[in-house]
Order: C-alpha cells, then structure tokens, then sequence
C-alpha cells in the first residue's frame, strides 16, 4: 500500500498520533566539515555497512541518519517481490518498519523501507544528501522501470511516489547543464561527470542519491539497470560496479559491460570496492587515481577503521587516508555508532 500520495500520507500520521508514536529518530549527532559549496565528488561522505541488518544499533533504518549520510540496502528482486534481508530471498529480516511508521512492525519489504526515508524526509526537509546503496543480491530479476515505481511511480506520473523524482538526484540531473534550468544536455553521465558537473552539496539539500551494486548471487543487477537507463527505460538509479583483484584494467567497467552492453559504460559513473583490495596493492591507487581524475565517484568499504578497539583518533585518521590515498568519496563501515564517521572535503 502505498502510503504518501494525499489520503495514505494522512492515514500514516493519524496511525502515528494514534498510539503516541515519534516519526523522527533520537537527537541528531551528523558530524559534517565539508563546505556546502563543495562538490559531490570533491568531498568524503559517512557510511553504514548493511544498514538495515542492524537492529541493535538502529532500532529503525532512519536511525542510522543520525550518524551517517549512506545507508545500505540488501534486496531480493523477483517475481514482483521486493525482499530486504542478507541471506534470505523469499523473506524479509530488517530494521524498516511497517509503511515506515516508527513504532510498526519491523521485518518489511523495500516499500517500507522506502516509506520510512519518506517519513523521515517529510519531518527533516532540509536535510544533508542521503545515498541509499543497494545491493541486488541475485540481480534485478524484476524489471527496472518497476523499481523506478517503487520509488517514485514514475510511469503514474508520479501521483503515487514515495519519495517524488524531485527529490532525488538522478543520472539525468548530472547531465543537465546549467542546472536548474538545463539549456542543454551532456549525452551521456561520463561525459557530464568528465566536465565536472556535479551539482554542490548545499544544492543537494533535501534530496536523495540511490545507487546499485552488483550482488553475492548474481552481479548482474547494475548491468541490467544500465541498460535500461540507456534506453529511457529507468532514470532513478545510478548504477556502480565493483573493483576488485579481477580488475584487468583501470576502468573496471571494461570486464563488467562487454558484448552489447558495451554501450552501457558511459553510463555508469560510481564505483565501489572493499579497502582491503586497496591496502593490498590488489587494485593499485592510481586506479582510484583515474576515477578521481574523471570526477567519477569512489565508494570503499573499511569494516573497522578503528581497530578493534574502536580507537576513535586513530579511526579518523584511517578515514582521511583512504580519502587522500584512494580518493574515496564515500566510506562505509560497521563502526557506525563509535564517533569516528564524520564527512569532510576531500584532501
């Protein structure tokens, strides 16, 4: 059901009022240094590792807003079901309450989630960008325009969006030139990005970013995703492929679209790796290095980069390295209620 089109938005708050419930999450504590005129690919973001699988932490997935710009997303995508869960595809097992009602049951499907950063950016309206990072476990095995109607109902003209496409930056809105009033085009997102046209994070206020990431069954969600963003037939989604010891090239790119989907690589401007293919030497840096010259945008995930002790100095400092030594944009962890994720402008 879907909750935020004029009559289902009511019936959520009165729900809310009725059992004395609180939409927004605790005392906000966002550690931000970035500048607000600073670019997207110019600044370091905090992210959530498996947000959603972390009910200890955050009660609810907004929760985790409180701490972090990034959160993470796993889902099961498949015979028009849209299961969120780690390891379970015909399930739900997740922080995202029932039409993301703060107080309703937990354990839903992508609506909720998706209902609950509703919620919270109804009651938050100017906030800091928020990435929502999905893994599609088993690929896209619905279609993507579907997952474009989930989000924002963009074949019903949006009438029954549960966040609008307004509010959400889109591979479009990069390559829109002379935002917001778009004189013209950039053909493709490499060729926006190359140019620099990544909007600032002051004008990216009260918005949105969704990504996708290749899956632990089957990586073929981006690469399906892309497609269809090439041909107009999905828009929302910013598609990332992953750069690992399989890297052949410093574009990963290369290994990942082939054959016809060739043609899909300029659409495709995120990238996201795991540190310890960085640490290693595996994906040398001056791979990160050619995405950064690109303005292309690096997403590494560093489960701890505090130690085990949770060093919150020492966390820091290992956050500033991977940003001025890999040019991360975005940096993930498990270490998320620690005090060590905070965003700053890249060095």
């Amino acid at each position: 059901m879907r909750l935020f089109g004029s009559a289902g938005r009511l019936r959520s708050l009165l729900c809310a009022a009725t059992f004395g419930l609180v939409l927004t999450s605790p005392a906000r504590a966002l550690d931000i240094e970035y500048t607000p005129a600073s670019k997207l690919n110019n600044v370091t973001l905090a992210g959530s590792h498996n947000t959603y699988d972390k009910k200890s932490d955050f009660e609810y997935l907004t929760y985790a807003l409180d701490k972090v710009q990034v959160i993470e997303l796993d889902v099961w995508a498949a015979a028009g079901k849209w299961y969120v869960s780690h390891s379970s595809p015909l399930g739900n097992v997740n922080n995202c309450p029932k039409s993301g009602v703060i107080g309703a049951d937990r354990n839903q499907d992508l609506r909720s989630c998706i209902d609950s950063l509703r919620t919270w950016h109804d009651s938050h309206p100017q906030h800091e960008l928020v990435i929502v990072k999905m893994e599609l476990k088993a690929g896209l095995l619905n279609s993507p325009s579907s997952l474009d109607d989930l989000i924002s109902d963009i074949s019903g003209g949006g009438a029954a969006a549960r966040i609008p496409a307004s509010s959400i930056f889109k591979p479009s809105d990069l390559m829109c030139f002379n935002a917001p009033s778009c004189t013209s085009r950039y053909a493709t997102p490499e060729e926006a990005a190359r140019a620099g046209n990544w909007p600032t994070l002051q004008s990216l206020r009260g918005k949105f970013m969704f990504m996708m990431v290749p899956g632990t069954v089957s990586d073929s969600g981006p690469r399906t995703y892309a497609a269809a963003l090439r041909t107009g037939q999905a828009q929302i989604v910013f598609p990332a492929v992953f750069a690992n010891a399989n890297t052949a090239s410093a574009d990963p790119r290369l290994s990942y679209y082939t054959g016809d989907d060739a043609a899909s690589r300029p659409w495709n401007v995120v990238f996201d790796m795991q540190s310890g293919v960085l640490d290693s030497g595996s994906v040398p840096a001056s791979v990160t290095s050619w995405m950064a010259q690109n303005n292309f945008l690096v997403f590494v995930s560093d489960s701890t980069p505090g130690g085990s002790s949770v060093d919150v100095t020492a966390g820091r400092v290992r956050l500033r390295a991977l940003s001025q030594t890999y040019r991360a944009n975005v940096i993930d962890t498990d270490q998320e209620t620690s005090g060590i994720p905070y965003a700053f402008d890249r060095p």
